[in-house]
C-alpha cells in the first residue's frame, strides 16, 4: 500500500511538472530552466518505474 501512494505521489508531481511545460502555462519559461526541469521529471519518471516493479 505504501509503494501505491508513493506512485501516485510521484504521478501527480509528473502531471504537474508536465503542465509548467506545456502550452497552457501562464509564463514562458527560459531554456536552461526548462532543461532542468526536464531533467528532473526525467528522474521522477525513473522513480516511478522503479516503484511500479515493485507494486
Amino acid at each position: 500500500m505504501e509503494n501505491k501512494e508513493k506512485l501516485l505521489e510521484r504521478v501527480q508531481e509528473l502531471k504537474k511538472g508536465l503542465n509548467l511545460l506545456s502550452r497552457e502555462r501562464k509564463v514562458v519559461m527560459p531554456h536552461n530552466k526548462a532543461f532542468d526541469h526536464v531533467d528532473q521529471l526525467k528522474a521522477k519518471v525513473d522513480e516511478i518505474i522503479e516503484l511500479a516493479e515493485t507494486v
